[in-house]
């Protein structure tokens, strides 16, 4: 007895074209969104340092980039605070993780915006159709049936 062959999985619609790239003047903008978000991570970063200057790892946080996770390793209460909880230490290093995935992040599209393939805009392609294909395909149905004798299951398809 043969056994019936598998169906091929079907291919999934492209939507988007995968060879389109953004005009050149997106490079420009994607390097100075990267410097904006570095600058603002180490603004706030290097302005903590001298509000609070005698938290562990203050110093660190005046260092570009690698400050915040320099000030990781000094995490603790200062010798000189006698109200230092553990909620205060915690939410410091939380602050200072997310400062320095922020910094990392700006740096990170700044480097992106170096390698972004670009094309120039050319003349409007002529517009294409979309083309739907309509698939042959099979559907099966299984519906409850109550009735006020009896429950039971109906089976319907389109085939």
């Amino acid at each position: 007895m043969a056994l019936p062959a598998a169906a091929d999985e079907p291919t999934p619609t492209v939507y988007y074209d995968p060879n389109a790239y953004p005009p050149p003047g997106t490079r420009w903008g994607l390097a100075a969104a990267g410097a904006g978000a570095f600058a603002v991570w180490y603004g706030a970063a290097f302005g903590f340092s001298y509000a609070w200057p005698d938290a562990p790892g203050a110093s660190d946080l005046r260092t570009p980039v690698v400050g915040p996770w320099l000030a990781l390793a000094d995490t603790g209460c200062a010798d000189d605070d006698p109200d230092c909880s553990t909620f205060i230490v915690v939410l410091r290093a939380i602050l200072t993780t997310i400062d320095g995935v922020g910094q990392a992040g700006g740096l990170a599209a700044i480097g992106e915006a170096l390698f972004l393939p670009t094309v120039e805009p050319g003349p409007e392609p002529a517009p294409r159709r979309l083309r739907l294909e309509r698939r042959p395909s099979s559907k099966l149905r299984v519906t409850p049936i109550a009735t006020r004798d009896a429950l039971g299951l109906g089976l319907s398809g389109a085939f």
